[in-house]
């Protein structure tokens, strides 16, 4: 009786009490758009399935990879390019789901919906298409991007038919991983699409059709799984609680709809609160983090996220709004982490993005970052009970640090999570967070950002506040050569990764010294001579990066001067041409 009793009782405690582990452990590589996909052992199935991993989720545009056949025969011309480079394409994801079969993986291809052929919208257009403008982002491609409605009729008819073309043409598939907010067509010479919600309040009947549909087709109909992606911009299902309860409390729960969320209340960015769509609603949900992020480095310099993510990140002890921390301190029973979401019993996996995010640069050689970050968050989900640091020790010790060369490199790695933050951001005012990202400097982003420290006064705040980045980046690269490993190779990335980190944070903060005099001066004539200084420290940092770079093949390649996907326009090397200039008239003046 006993026994019995047990058994039952365990059957009602949620499993991460019980030590087990969360139903859904996935990791994505999501490849640059329009780029050469990433190598990395992350596409390996047998890599993922050693390391715990349940699932994957490739980037395989497997919504383009099917013939309509069930809509209408031949819509795609049997000997047309479009024809072949589908056939192509979806000959080669047989063979990779084979591996993945033969592996023990699931796999969850990530989605863009809707995209049809061209050959539908060339056809069928002026059935599908939105009438007045809206919806997510559309990129790339070839030529004008379409705009669905998703309450038109013919749209769903072919939403049905796509669905079931994908799972008709690959019937191994556990399921989709579904992507409305944006849609990258670089990589669909033969495609074209884009977003079916609308922008706004008008959205929520849009995302009530279409997961009605989705749900229908996908979780009843053929018992596989659907992670509906939150992902878009503004105030809306991604990041506002009554917006997502609108949209999530109109839908009847399935356990094979699962909604997917970013754990930021924005993108993965810093000075953002943990999302407060997490752990609410009626719907099971997965968390999405990010191994290396667009912002802070990819992967190039350490920077221990995975901290974060399970616990929270310092300054959300403290109340955000917007981007700016209050003073306030947070409510305690505000959760900051996902390890605080845990007892709302929604929460049943993660899904790690080992690779991707951003555009171009920098590219890495090594993963030992990605590796750290991937690893501390699948193996918590693996065992929620455990903590970060437990997670992190074990990390250590399969990479035979140990003993006083752990210590070493865990404060490197809680050093990286203040030292990307106060180079990157300010704790003073409000921040555009993507000022820098990818290998990319875009200053006048900041123009708001400079203006408001302008009027506030608090620019020796600021400043001092890039010199402690610095200051903290000086320690992480001393810390790194006091380490000692037998594995040589991964010891040198660890050592170049931490100068590069170095020479990038005492870059910016010689950045922020010339985007706040640019700001407060208004007569260019009154430039402060002291800038001589700062410029000739930018060159000389600039020529350290490029020798650590040529010194070493574990060295990730190195940022640009220029701004967002190679403008000059805008750029920290337009800037710092400009005070050049300026220098030079002054002081060929005073020499006169």
């Amino acid at each position: 009786m006993k026994k019995i009793f047990l058994v039952t009782l365990l059957i009602y405690i949620p499993l991460f009490l019980q030590g087990q582990s969360l139903e859904f452990v996935m990791d994505m590589v999501h490849n640059n758009p329009g780029e050469k996909p990433y190598e990395t052992k992350y596409n390996d199935p047998e890599f993922l399935k050693k390391e715990g991993f349940t699932s994957t989720t490739p980037h395989w545009y497997i919504n383009c990879l099917i013939d309509y056949n069930s809509f209408e025969k031949d819509v795609i011309g049997l000997n047309t390019d479009a024809r072949k480079w589908i056939e192509s394409k979806a000959a080669a994801v047989d063979l990779k789901l084979a591996e993945c079969e033969k592996a023990g993986i699931d796999v969850y291809p990530f989605t863009d919906f809707i995209v049809f052929p061209t050959a539908i919208w060339e056809k069928y257009g002026d059935s599908i298409r939105r009438k007045e403008v809206g919806g997510g982002s559309t990129l790339g491609g070839n030529g004008e991007a379409m705009v669905p409605d998703i309450q038109r009729e013919t749209t769903q008819k072919l939403l049905r038919a796509q669905i079931d073309g994908i799972f008709n043409r690959f019937p191994q598939l556990d399921g989709l991983v579904l992507r409305f907010g944006e849609t990258y067509l670089f990589d669909t010479p033969y495609h074209k699409g884009g977003s079916p919600i609308r922008k706004g309040k008008d959205g929520i009947k849009d995302h009530i059709t279409f997961i009605n549909i989705l749900r229908d087709e996908i979780c009843v109909k053929r018992n596989k799984k659907l992670f509906y992606r939150t992902w878009d911009f503004g105030f809306n299902f991604h990041n506002n609680p009554d917006y997502y309860l609108a949209v999530t409390n109109a839908i009847e729960p399935h356990p094979n709809l699962i909604f997917s969320i970013k754990y930021q209340q924005d993108d993965f960015l810093r000075m953002t609160p943990f999302n407060p769509t997490l752990g609410i609603g009626k719907h099971r949900q997965i968390v999405e983090s990010q191994s290396r992020m667009e912002a802070y480095g990819k992967g190039a310099h350490p920077y221990y996220s995975a901290y974060g993510v399970l616990n929270g990140w310092p300054e959300t002890k403290f109340e955000i709004k917007g981007s700016t921390m209050t003073g306030n301190l947070n409510k305690p029973e505000n959760p900051r982490g996902v390890k605080d979401i845990l007892n709302s019993n929604l929460l049943c996996g993660v899904n790690t993005w080992s690779n991707g995010g951003g555009w171009q640069g920098p590219y890495t050689t090594n993963e030992i970052w990605t590796d750290l970050n991937t690893y501390v968050v699948s193996h918590w989900a693996q065992n929620p009970k455990r903590t970060e640091e437990e997670i992190f020790y074990e990390f250590a010790t399969k990479h035979e640090i140990v003993g006083r060369q752990a210590e070493i490199f865990r404060q490197i790695c809680l050093l990286t999570i203040e030292g990307v933050r106060k180079g990157q951001c300010n704790s003073y005012v409000s921040n555009n967070k993507w000022w820098s990202r990818d290998d990319f400097f875009s200053v006048s982003d900041n123009k708001n950002v400079l203006n408001q420290i302008i009027k506030e006064k608090l620019q020796d705040k600021i400043l001092a506040e890039k010199a402690e980045a610095t200051a903290i980046w000086m320690q992480i690269e001393a810390l790194s050569k006091q380490l000692t490993l037998n594995d040589a190779k991964t010891l040198e990335a660890i050592k170049v990764s931490c100068t590069y980190g170095r020479i990038k944070y005492e870059l910016i903060e010689q950045m922020w010294v010339l985007m706040i005099e640019d700001a407060k001066n208004a007569d260019p004539n009154t430039i402060n001579l002291a800038l001589i200084k700062v410029i000739n420290r930018y060159d000389q940092l600039w020529k350290e990066w490029q020798t650590l770079k040529e010194s070493s093949s574990e060295c990730a390649t190195l940022y640009t001067d220029l701004a967002f996907k190679n403008k000059k326009d805008g750029s920290i090397g337009e800037l710092v041409e400009k005070f050049r200039i300026t220098l030079k008239k002054i002081t060929n003046h005073k020499s006169k």
